[in-house]
């Protein structure tokens, strides 16, 4: 991974921390029953991002808790990492 990814990443995993995240992460939880949308798990949830949002006029990626809901799905985190390795997320500019 080169400096500048880990360097992304060690930003986005610090906007995770944020009460905006954290309030719409415990919405999302609770319209999902707190279980994995995919197994049914109770255990190690997370919630996943069905897409990530690039500004076209900035290049920014969006925050976290700035995607609309539907965007959003409880999984577990076996279920999680699996999504990721076999479905690419997609990319929007909007």
């Amino acid at each position: 991974m080169t400096d500048t990814l880990i360097i992304q990443k060690e930003k986005y995993l610090e906007k995770l921390l944020d009460p905006q995240w954290r309030q719409l992460r415990q919405r999302i939880l609770d319209r999902d029953g707190h279980q994995c949308r995919l197994c049914g798990s109770l255990q190690d949830l997370q919630v996943h991002h069905r897409q990530y949002h690039r500004k076209k006029a900035t290049a920014e990626w969006s925050k976290p808790w700035e995607y609309h809901p539907i965007l959003l799905v409880t999984l577990c985190g076996s279920c999680h990492s699996e999504g990721h390795r076999i479905f690419p997320i997609p990319i929007k500019d909007i």
